[in-house]
């Protein structure tokens, strides 16, 4: 009996220490999300324990504003932060060294995302009805910002003549119902509820008159981070691909944990892609340099991890 008792602490002494090894071999990462649709994957990762067994230990904070995801990069409280085009153009432009790790999310003609919408009483019916009129973008320079300066460009109309003021999404109901603005660029949810209730009328998907595939968002690092951590990325590619496809097996669960990080389901899902290249990159420096965001065209495979 004692021979028994004795096995069995050992046994479970030893399954003690096997955990702890295990969680200590797990390597930590802090990534910085916004609070949209884009990141279900990522908290499919993290609640169903992909990002652990592929040996990571990731952290997800919520960052209202992505503007301020680079810096938090570069402060280091961040290893890994949501980005967009613009975003690492800019500030590769301005000297700060990061790189894409892993895709997130596609603009695609199929799966149109993002509108601009406008109030009834505005009669907006395309491209020159925005002339002397008040449109809501949901930050300057961002990329529905930018693409929609292209739009209007390449439709005809002068920039110049359209009014665009900063607007955060949650903010463009109440903004079209009373009159504040006459249109604005919405994303998914924001975008089905102002239709559903009529306070706005979808004028045009404006991207895909652009490009039928583009891409839209992804996660970013510094680049001596990326370096020094490529099997950490490889891993968090892997946990991500997994809760993509964990998304489209399981649509009802992840629609609860979407509302579990984010107070709310999007009634559509957007495109999702790991994949970066640099023609991707291409496309929205052509842009960025048309609508003077940037001067010059960086070196864009260095923006991409290996």
């Amino acid at each position: 009996m004692r021979r028994m008792i004795f096995g069995a602490l050992c046994a479970l002494l030893t399954g003690t220490l096997v955990a702890h090894a295990d969680a200590a071999e797990l390597q930590k990462i802090s990534a910085g999300y916004v609070p949209v649709g884009d990141f279900v994957p990522a908290f499919i990762a993290k609640d169903k324990g992909y990002f652990e067994k592929h040996g990571l230990d990731v952290t997800l904070t919520k960052i209202l504003l992505a503007s301020n995801i680079p810096g938090a990069l570069q402060s280091q409280s961040l290893d890994i932060g949501l980005g967009t085009p613009p975003i690492l153009l800019v500030t590769a432009e301005s000297g700060l060294d990061l790189q894409v790790v892993a895709g997130i999310a596609r603009f695609t003609a199929d799966n149109p995302f993002v509108s601009v919408i406008a109030r009834p009483a505005a009669d907006i019916r395309g491209a020159a009805g925005f002339k002397g009129k008040k449109i809501g973008v949901p930050g300057f320079n961002s990329s529905m910002d930018i693409t929609f300066r292209k739009w209007l460009m390449d439709q005809g109309v002068a920039v110049k003549d359209v009014n665009l003021v900063e607007a955060s999404f949650p903010q463009m109901h109440d903004l079209l119902a009373n009159g504040t603005l006459d249109a604005a660029i919405v994303l998914e949810p924001f975008r089905s509820i102002i239709l559903g209730d009529k306070t706005g009328l979808n004028v045009r998907d404006f991207l895909s008159d652009i490009s039928p595939n583009a891409l839209a968002s992804f996660w970013m690092a510094r680049t001596d981070w990326a370096a020094a951590h490529h099997d950490a990325i490889v891993g968090f590619r892997a946990a991500l691909a997994e809760g993509i496809a964990d998304l489209k097996q399981n649509p009802e669960e992840s629609k609860a944990i979407q509302t579990k990080w984010l107070g709310f389901a999007s009634p559509k899902a957007p495109t999702f892609s790991l994949d970066v290249s640099k023609a991707d990159l291409a496309f929205f420096a052509d842009i960025s340099k048309q609508v003077g965001l940037i001067h010059q065209t960086p070196q864009l495979d260095k923006l991409i991890a290996p």
